[in-house]
């Protein structure tokens, strides 16, 4: 059954046995219990014999891909009578070929909010010596299942980038359910790309979404989301970090970043099946910071002009370094049950906004709307901390007539 820490909130840890799990059985089960004749899931609660719990999803930068997330789960292997040990054959969870093992799927939910959905990688057990044991528990995300599958040879049509996406993730070799997607239209246009054989297929989407310059992810429910390009953009703030009304989270670190990570002057984008690579260039940005290259290759966009209208998109967000919030904590402790709803349901590609107050010096405080590229989660039974990696948002407000200025760079008409 979920667990209650400590300052209030619910914990589940679910995991998938490969067997019905909740079947009423005769002098075991308990009348009026939660188990059902015939069963209804295969899911176990776990959660009771579970120490700590670490979900790391996301990317370090705006120009890095996404990696596989990952959960990983401490339990108690000698308080569940080791349940979760895959040689003990008298454990309720070992059923032959149906057990707890690799590539079963595993739930994390804070009360129905889900952290982390995926499927088990490894599970070690160790041993402290005379009869203390521990289960290790390695889960990852959607995108290790695609990393772990690889294209036969097609050579598909020009096509938007999300209609590539998806015509990769029908392939029979890859078959990824269609209800674990959450597909956005993209602007950008593949070209026809001959796809060989033995093509790793995260790869191969992740050349999509450097097309597109978009986002290619798994997001907490495990849904392979794919976000058009990072641009300008009309979205507000869906929660707000540090300030002082009611409904503010609290803030419990906070980092500013400032250098060279995210300048780039020069931008070279090589087009597959392209005759020139596409190249944009700041002269301005070199002479204060010298040249700082960032390059794509065999990037498969339709034509040259599509190439180098993404390499000057990039160079406009990336030629001037920017003072920005990189990362933030918070945890649920310090947070107050009625935020607990908003904290929990933020993922990545939301746009947040950040306050940080200062004692001294100009300006005392400084607000920034900035995107969520990250989410970690470090759950103990004294603590759940939570930390946001963070990325530059460009927002626009609408254009109002009499009212905005013509030259104001931050209005836009919708």
């Amino acid at each position: 059954m979920p667990k209650t820490l400590k300052w209030g909130q619910a914990y589940s840890v679910l995991l998938d046995v490969g067997a019905t799990a909740d079947a009423f059985t005769l002098d075991s089960s308990t009348l009026d219990g939660t188990d059902v004749l015939d069963g209804s899931t295969d899911f176990v609660d776990a959660t009771e014999y579970v120490l700590s719990v670490a979900i790391q999803r996301g990317r370090g930068s705006q120009t890095e891909q996404f990696q596989p997330g990952t959960c990983r789960i401490l339990a108690d292997d000698r308080a569940s009578g080791r349940l979760f040990d895959p040689a003990n054959t008298a454990s309720e969870w070992y059923e032959g070929n149906f057990d707890l093992a690799p590539r079963r799927a595993i739930k994390v939910l804070a009360g129905t909010a889900e952290l982390f959905v995926g499927a088990i990688t490894d599970l070690d057990i160790s041993y402290e010596m005379p009869n203390l044991s521990f289960a290790s528990i390695i889960a990852a995300d959607g995108l290790y299942e695609l990393s772990r599958t690889s294209l036969t040879a097609f050579t598909p049509s020009s096509q938007l980038t999300s209609a590539r996406v998806s015509a990769i993730l029908d392939r029979t070799e890859v078959a990824y359910s269609t209800a674990l997607r959450d597909i956005a239209t993209g602007v950008a246009t593949c070209g026809t790309v001959a796809y060989p054989d033995n093509t790793n297929t995260l790869t191969a989407l992740q050349a999509v979404a450097v097309a597109e310059d978009g986002r290619l992810f798994a997001n907490r429910k495990n849904q392979i989301v794919f976000d058009p390009r990072i641009d300008f953009t009309f979205s507000t703030a869906i929660a707000s970090f540090g300030g002082t009304a009611t409904n503010e989270i609290p803030i419990l670190s906070i980092g500013v970043a400032y250098g060279q990570e995210t300048l780039f002057n020069r931008v070279q984008v090589d087009v597959e099946g392209g005759t020139a690579a596409q190249v944009a260039a700041d002269s301005t940005s070199q002479g204060k910071y010298g040249v700082q290259t960032l390059s794509f290759s065999n990037v498969p966009l339709n034509t040259l002009a599509a190439g180098s209208a993404l390499a000057q998109n990039l160079l406009d967000k990336y030629k001037e370094p920017v003072i920005r919030f990189n990362e933030i904590s918070t945890s649920l402790n310090a947070c107050g049950s009625a935020l607990w709803p908003t904290v929990l349901a933020l993922d990545v590609g939301d746009v947040i906004n950040v306050t940080k107050t200062y004692t001294t010096g100009l300006p005392l405080t400084r607000t920034d709307s900035v995107f969520i590229e990250s989410v970690n989660h470090d759950i103990t039974t004294s603590d759940h901390r939570i930390r946001f990696g963070l990325g530059q948002a460009q927002l626009l407000t609408a254009f109002i007539l009499d009212q905005s200025q013509l030259d104001d760079v931050d209005v836009g008409l919708q």
